[in-house]
C-alpha cells in the first residue's frame, strides 16, 4: 500500500465517519422545512373555525359575557372604569381558545442513527388545566357536551371542527417527497463533497 493509498483510505474513513451526521442533519433540515407549511395550515384551520352549539354562536357569546359579568363581584353596584377594563380583558381571554390551540400546535423532528421521526403535536400543557382536553375534542367532528361557561345547570353540545388529522393526512404525500428529497441532497453531499447542492 502506497502513502497515497493510505492517505486516500484515511480520507475515505473520515468522510464515512462524518457521513452519518451529514445525512441526519440534512434529513432533519428537510423534515423541518416540510413540516413548517403543515403547521401553518393547522394553525390557520383552527383559527378560522367557528365554534357552534345548539344555542348558536351569538347566544353562546352572550352567555360567555354574562358568565364573566356574574363573577365580577358585588351585583347591583356600578362598575368602575378599572373594573370594566379588567372585565374586558377577561372576556377577550375567555374567547381565545382557538388562538391558544393554534399557538400550542407544532412539529417535532428527531433524526439520528437510532430514530428518525416527524411528529405533529398540540402541546396541551401550554393551555390552562381546564382546557387541556379541548384540542383533541375540537378535532373531533362529533363534538362534545359541556356546561355553558361553568354553569353546570345548563349543558350544550359543542360541534367539533377537524383541523389536525385532516390537515396532516392531506399533506402526507408532500411530506414523504420532502424527506426523500432531503435524503437525496444528503447523499449528493457525501458522494460529491465540495460541490454545492
Amino acid at each position: 500500500m502506497t502513502e497515497e493509498d493510505i492517505a486516500a483510505f484515511r480520507n475515505a474513513a473520515r468522510a464515512l465517519a462524518g457521513a452519518e451526521k451529514t445525512v441526519m442533519s440534512e434529513v432533519a433540515k428537510g423534515m423541518r422545512a416540510a413540516a413548517r407549511p403543515v403547521v401553518n395550515e393547522i394553525r390557520a384551520q383552527v383559527r378560522s373555525s367557528k365554534g357552534t352549539t345548539e344555542r348558536g354562536v351569538h347566544a353562546s357569546e352572550i352567555e360567555r359575557r354574562l358568565h364573566v359579568l356574574s363573577r365580577s363581584g358585588r351585583s347591583g353596584q356600578p362598575l368602575s372604569e378599572r373594573q370594566v377594563r379588567s372585565l374586558q380583558r377577561r372576556v377577550e381571554k375567555a374567547g381565545s381558545l382557538r388562538d391558544r390551540i393554534a399557538a400550542a400546535s407544532g412539529a417535532q423532528v428527531s433524526a439520528s442513527e437510532k430514530k428518525t421521526a416527524l411528529a405533529f403535536k398540540v402541546r396541551a400543557g401550554q393551555l390552562p388545566p381546564s382546557q387541556r382536553k379541548l384540542p383533541r375534542r375540537w378535532d373531533n367532528p362529533g363534538g362534545w357536551r359541556h356546561p355553558v361557561y361553568g354553569n353546570r345547570n345548563v349543558w350544550v353540545h359543542q360541534t367539533g371542527n377537524p383541523y389536525f388529522r385532516t390537515t396532516i393526512t392531506a399533506a402526507r404525500g408532500e411530506l414523504t417527497g420532502s424527506v426523500i428529497t432531503a435524503m437525496t441532497v444528503a447523499a449528493e453531499k457525501i458522494t460529491h463533497p465540495g460541490e454545492s447542492a
